[in-house]
C-alpha cells in the first residue's frame, strides 16, 4: 500500500498533521534535498507540497520534481485551479475521473 506524505513549512503541514498523516517533513531550508528523498522513498505514492515552496525551487529543479510519477508531487495552494487537479489526479491513478 502507497502512503500519502507531505512536506512544507509548519503553518502548511499542521493541518495534515491533525488528519492523521503521519509521513510529514518540516522544511525551511534545503528543501530539494527533502523532495529529492521523498523520490528515493518507494512506499510513498504521493507527495502533498506546499506550492510556495515549489515556487522557490529554480526551474530544473522544479521539471525534474513535476515529472515524477512513483510519487506524484501536488503542489497544494488555496488557490487549486480545477484542470490542474484533473490533471495531477489522471496521473496519479492513471483514470480522467470526469469522461
Amino acid at each position: 500500500m502507497v502512503k500519502l506524505a507531505v512536506v512544507g513549512n509548519n503553518e502548511f503541514i499542521v493541518g495534515f498533521q491533525l488528519a492523521g498523516i503521519r509521513d510529514i517533513v518540516e522544511v525551511n531550508d534545503n528543501y530539494f534535498s527533502e523532495l529529492k528523498n521523498m523520490k528515493s522513498k518507494k512506499e510513498i505514492g504521493i507527495v502533498v507540497v506546499d506550492e510556495k515552496l515549489m515556487e522557490r525551487l529554480e526551474l530544473h529543479q522544479r521539471q525534474d520534481i513535476e515529472a515524477s510519477v512513483e510519487p506524484v508531487f501536488i503542489p497544494v495552494s488555496t488557490k487549486v485551479e480545477q484542470d490542474s487537479l484533473k490533471r495531477l489526479i489522471k496521473k496519479s491513478i492513471g483514470v480522467d475521473l470526469w469522461k
